[in-house]
């Protein structure tokens, strides 16, 4: 009998990788225009990477226009 390797699924780590991935989700309509994207916390969680890191990507979405940041509110998908 043949051995099966797992499958390994690769997480993002970096604020690049982070970035790509948030912006192949948006692309994909998982985060549609005027939807919040889930909190730094949940992100972090999420990707296995530190709130700062997230934010890193997050800022470089912002500064790209895919998203806005509304004070005291979250981040939205830009419309």
């Amino acid at each position: 009998m043949g051995t099966r390797d797992p499958v390994r699924v690769q997480i993002p780590h970096t604020a690049r990788e982070i970035e790509a991935d948030l912006t192949r989700r948006i692309g994909a309509g998982e985060f549609r225009p005027g939807s919040r994207l889930p909190t730094y916390d949940a992100l972090a969680e999420e990707y296995g990477s530190a709130r700062r890191t997230v934010a890193r990507a997050v800022d470089a979405l912002k500064a790209r226009g895919l998203v806005v940041g509304v004070s005291g509110s979250g981040v939205y998908v830009a419309e």
